[in-house]
């Protein structure tokens, strides 16, 4: 038995004996309010009269409707049977969107219902902390300070009708969109960016690997909207990780979870998973907050192309190019159509080079340090 109840027991065998209450609460060192309220739970019938209740409500006010309960657990258990399957809230989330749900919970109420069911977590990934050489990744502090993008593709649907999907990332605020392209040409590619940058906004910089848009329209018409093209390092795909991650996400998520019937229908679904993602996704490098949020909090207004912005046919004479570049132990630079030889001191280190279109100069900065100024056309 424990101390307190002891005591409890002891002020009510008290009172029964005559003593008051008053003097109860003084010599037990509590109040008279508190000898009062066990004297009125005595009950002799009940031999746990005595012990602490549940101060819990009888029933919670905004509780989740069984029915819903049953709901989530069921997609839940069903994803969870697919080894490959997202299956946190925020999947389960879209499946129940895939059901025509009237009003959809929110994130939270779908982790409390798991909780509740008492269904375990999916440990977390340990966050990835850079280590080796330091890397100049351009920066990204508010919306579409830089963007990234790449192509997924080709993909078929039944009857073996192919598409590509361009997928362009704001890594500012995580925001997504997702444009299909009839195949990997370069005037192709640059006729979805411009059709993401509708919905997105034009970014400062727009990160890509470096067979995309690498030369022709692409590059003209970024370079045309004042968009600084930053190409990654050669064989490092992980520099463009964001939207890795998100072609990851609707690669499993969304184009292997359902059935399309052609590609208007496959179109009509991705919009819905555009605005889904941008809507209920949350991120821990957004300290929780969805793409919409972080936008609305920032009072975010996006520049976006002129409906009349033709692509050039030729390359416009403003702009920048950025090339980042590990340089091994040959010491080139290498940028498209020619190699430039740079000092033993920055051998497996990065550098940033930079091309001015309108001066025709090329920079190249190590560490923040300036090592090499020289005449540079480009071509294309």
């Amino acid at each position: 038995m424990e101390g307190e109840e002891k005591l409890r027991r002891e002020a009510v065998r008290r009172s029964l004996a005559g003593e008051s209450a008053a003097t109860i609460a003084t010599e037990l060192r509590r109040t008279r309010r508190w000898v009062v309220k066990w004297l009125a739970r005595y009950d002799p019938r009940n031999e746990t009269w005595a012990r602490e209740r549940s101060r819990a409500p009888h029933r919670v006010a905004n509780r989740s409707p069984s029915k819903l309960e049953a709901l989530v657990l069921s997609v839940r258990h069903r994803l969870q049977a697919n080894p490959w399957a997202q299956i946190g809230a925020t999947a389960i989330l879209w499946e129940l969107e895939k059901l025509r749900l009237r009003k959809l919970p929110e994130p939270r109420t779908v982790e409390r219902i798991l909780e509740r069911a008492g269904v375990p977590r999916r440990e977390r990934r340990e966050r990835y902390r850079p280590k080796g050489t330091p890397y100049p990744a351009p920066p990204a502090l508010r919306p579409n300070d830089c963007q990234e993008a790449d192509l997924i593709g080709p993909r078929h649907l039944t009857g073996a009708i192919p598409f590509f999907v361009l997928n362009v990332v704001d890594l500012g605020r995580h925001a997504a969109a997702s444009e299909l392209v009839p195949s990997k040409a370069d005037r192709a590619t640059a006729a979805g960016l411009l059709a993401a940058w509708s919905r997105l906004g034009i970014p400062r910089r727009l990160k890509l690997d470096n067979w995309l848009i690498a030369g022709g329209g692409g590059l003209f018409g970024c370079l045309a909207l004042r968009v600084t093209v930053v190409f990654i390092p050669f064989a490092e795909p992980w520099r463009n990780g964001t939207v890795e991650q998100y072609n990851d996400t609707w690669d499993k998520r969304f184009f292997r979870s359902e059935r399309f019937y052609d590609l208007g229908h496959l179109l009509r679904r991705m919009t819905r998973f555009e605005r889904f993602h941008d809507t209920h996704h949350r991120y821990a490098a957004l300290h929780g907050a969805t793409p919409d949020e972080v936008a609305r909090r920032a009072r975010f207004r996006p520049r976006l192309p002129d409906a009349a912005f033709e692509i050039p046919e030729r390359l416009p004479r403003r702009g920048r190019i950025e090339f980042i570049r590990l340089i091994r132990s040959d010491r080139l630079l290498r940028l498209p159509g020619r190699g430039i030889e740079l000092p033993e001191a920055v051998v497996h280190e990065y550098v940033t080079a930079t091309l001015d279109v309108a001066r025709g100069q090329l920079t190249v900065h190590h560490r923040g340090r300036r090592i090499l100024v020289r005449r540079f056309n480009i071509e294309v």
